[in-house]
């Protein structure tokens, strides 16, 4: 995929996300923070914080190998945040994100973009790569310890401790059930057409 067509909204709407910064899961919280992981070697994951909750979404393929920006498959998972810990994620958000996150290239990285919204607005926003060490890290494998810990499915808690190894941390694997059998379909036709079929698609799921 060419680099400019990788982007964070891209990303989120072959995910069936209605957006990357305008997710009314977002802006229509109290606080939220928005995390979209893109790990070197596995699939992207994006989880929201928000309210006390948390949903994550992760793709079963990388978004990164197509040709151009397209819908995938994903596995969702939904959990409750305990208060406590909702806070201790959201807290250190602020000096952490002011200082800047890990830039750069790095061999076996996890670029990152992170965004928090106070009152349903973009309060702070950074991007770069979740390296093993320092605060953005250490704030990354947080997120990712603290949706592991919330969610039961086992596809997403999978996905989640292959994303944790790029920042250090160790989560277990589990066995995973087998999987219903998908089948693929190809919509063809311009490009303004299969756009607006896609989206009908997904407003029908629920997505």
């Amino acid at each position: 995929m060419q680099t400019d067509a990788y982007t964070s909204e891209a990303i989120c709407a072959s995910m069936g996300l209605p957006a990357f910064e305008k997710d009314p899961a977002c802006t229509r919280a109290t606080e939220a923070l928005r995390l979209l992981l893109k790990p070197s070697f596995h699939p992207e994951i994006c989880l929201t914080f928000a309210d006390g909750s948390v949903s994550v979404v992760s793709a079963r393929a990388m978004i990164w190998h197509q040709f151009e920006p397209a819908p995938v498959l994903t596995d969702r998972a939904e959990g409750i945040v305990p208060v406590e810990v909702f806070t201790r994620l959201l807290a250190p958000a602020e000096p952490v994100v002011r200082s800047g996150a890990v830039r750069g290239i790095m061999i076996d990285g996890m670029p990152s973009e992170l965004l928090v919204f106070r009152d349903g607005a973009v309060a702070l926003r950074t991007e770069g790569n979740a390296g093993k060490h320092g605060d953005y890290s250490a704030l990354v494998g947080f997120a990712i310890s603290t949706a592991w810990d919330c969610i039961s499915n086992p596809f997403c808690r999978n996905a989640l401790a292959d994303a944790a190894e790029y920042v250090g941390k160790k989560l277990p694997h589990e066995v995973e059930p087998a999987r219903k059998p998908t089948i693929g379909t190809m919509v063809l036709g311009s490009e303004e057409d299969r756009a607006e079929l896609l989206e009908a698609l997904r407003v029908s799921r629920g997505s």
